[in-house]
């Protein structure tokens, strides 16, 4: 297992693939260069682009409620539905790009709200897949938390 503090190491392979070295890890992410750069690495999304000022940021859009599509895609395979809970890392969707798939996880614990595509449906990069919520027996003050529920 790779340190956290080992040094990262990227490699361009092409096609906007990139191999991702650390420590004794290696994967592989793809990357969507447009306005802002779409970064697809381990069922994660991120996007790295400029401030108004034009200084470099760097933010992960599906920490938010909603995950997004990283590129343009199809959608191979929805593994959920409204309603269900999903753990950290679970597989919620598959998509297809560039005749990969690519695995979609969720990026923490909760409860899948909606779901905004359908399988065989093709993407495009930023539309809403999926609306994640956080899972009301895990907050504070509820019942499953020991806390007083009121009628």
């Amino acid at each position: 297992m790779s340190d956290p503090a080992d040094p990262i190491e990227v490699v361009p392979l092409g096609n906007s693939r990139f191999q991702v070295v650390q420590g004794t890890k290696r994967t592989i992410a793809y990357a969507v260069t447009g306005r802002d750069t779409w970064v697809f690495l381990d069922g994660r999304t991120f996007v790295i682009g400029d401030t108004a000022d034009g200084s470099p940021r760097r933010s992960s859009i599906d920490e938010q409620g909603a995950l997004t599509a990283p590129m343009p895609a199809t959608v191979l395979k929805i593994n959920v539905a409204a309603g269900q809970p999903v753990k950290r890392n679970d597989v919620v969707m598959v998509l297809e790009a560039m005749k990969m798939e690519l695995p979609i996880r969720s990026p923490r614990d909760g409860v899948v709200k909606a779901i905004r595509c359908e399988a065989g449906e093709l993407v495009q990069p930023g539309a809403t897949l999926l609306e994640l919520e956080d899972d009301p027996s895990t907050r504070p003050g509820s019942p499953e938390q020991g806390g007083v529920m009121r009628k």
